[in-house]
């Protein structure tokens, strides 16, 4: 008795990995995986490859996005000469790839049981919703829940994130001409948790109310960030799987070329897979907060995927920051937005907001 696991996998990656980390573990065993990707997505493919070196049988096959006869095809001779000998069970995972490619893997899927029977085949189904803001579940295909979030049982691994979406952590090395025309060249640290005393500072501002500096901003908002999280983590041992940095530097991996600009990002909570970016600013002009919200949208996505947050902690109004989020809503497409505006008004509440978000729009709790 085994189980033959097929993942699709698309140009978000970051998924399909969570979802075989939670049904290696739940599936009958020995499991084979096999990941059903298209020649786009081999560097996707090769990157959920690296991380599950874990897995003793593993393999790959090649199929088109578009063509559903073709796909069908492939799948179905793929599993007619490759189908495990001790194989009972047939589960198709679907979060990744074109809808093309996850029908037709489950219908050759169904195809392979009606045409061996003495097999005995069972073919199921299983899917992730990578959106979902309070964490994402995984659901077979009767609506049962397999894992309620996902997010748990999951080490808060920055790094793994950022290379399963084709990026790199610092430390590393920026060179650029400054404005005078000179070449300069700029060291891009790794990654790093605030020290005690940085974080004493942050705490010290926001009780005081007294004149912020950008880099005292940030320091509070780590520290209030960081106090309620480790609150939720004593009431609930399972949330326990979170980490923050400070100034994380992300370029395109594989770069070769050092002047290729990368961006930074002021303070990254990581909460089992799922990623929080807080941008930090003292403006309060409607354009540089409307800036910073598409910057923090564009950046978050690529670090984190479509799993990503953001939070803009500035000095609007909170009529301004109201208005700013509403126009970004439209402007971007975005339904239900995955950016929150929060204005000066929060600044002296600021770990009540956090205690809100986290526990209600993100969840964790």
């Amino acid at each position: 008795m085994g189980t033959l696991l097929m993942l699709t996998v698309g140009t978000n990656p970051l998924p399909v990995w969570v979802a075989l980390h939670h049904l290696k573990d739940n599936l009958p065993s020995p499991i084979h995986v096999r990941f059903v990707h298209t020649k786009e997505t081999k560097p996707e493919r090769d990157r959920l490859l690296k991380y599950s070196r874990d897995i003793s049988a593993i393999d790959t096959v090649e199929t088109v996005s578009g063509n559903p006869a073709t796909v069908r095809s492939d799948i179905t001779q793929n599993l007619i000469h490759n189908l495990p000998d001790n194989t009972t069970r047939i589960h198709v995972h679907y979060t990744g790839g074109t809808k093309v490619m996850c029908v037709e893997t489950v219908a050759a899927a169904e195809n392979i049981k009606v045409s061996l029977p003495s097999r005995n085949l069972d073919v199921e189904t299983s899917y992730l919703d990578p959106r979902a803001d309070a964490g994402a579940p995984l659901i077979d295909r009767n609506g049962n829940i397999l894992v309620s979030d996902t997010r748990k049982g999951i080490e808060p691994r920055l790094q793994r994130i950022a290379e399963l979406n084709g990026f790199e952590l610092g430390p590393f090395l920026y060179k650029y001409w400054d404005e005078w025309g000179n070449n300069q060249t700029r060291n891009c640290p790794a990654p790093k948790p605030l020290s005690e005393d940085q974080l004493a500072k942050g705490r010290a501002a926001f009780n005081s109310g007294r004149r912020f500096t950008p880099e005292l901003l940030e320091y509070g908002a780590y520290a209030a960030f960081q106090d309620i999280l480790a609150d939720i983590s004593r009431q609930s041992s399972d949330r326990s799987n979170y980490r923050l940095f400070h100034k994380v530097y992300v370029r395109r991996a594989n770069v070769s070329d050092a002047s290729v600009k990368p961006f930074e990002l002021d303070v990254v909570a990581v909460l089992g897979y799922q990623i929080v970016v807080v941008s930090c600013t003292l403006a309060y002009e409607h354009a540089r907060v409307k800036q910073k919200g598409m910057e923090a949208i564009l950046r978050m996505r690529q670090l984190g995927g479509v799993e990503a947050r953001a939070i803009v902690l500035c000095g609007a109004s909170q009529e301004a920051q109201q208005l700013i989020q509403a126009e970004l809503r439209e402007e971007t497409g975005h339904s239900s937005l995955s950016l929150e505006i929060w204005g000066k008004d929060t600044w002296y509440r600021l770990q009540q907001t956090f205690h809100q978000y986290i526990r209600t729009a993100f969840g964790w709790s």
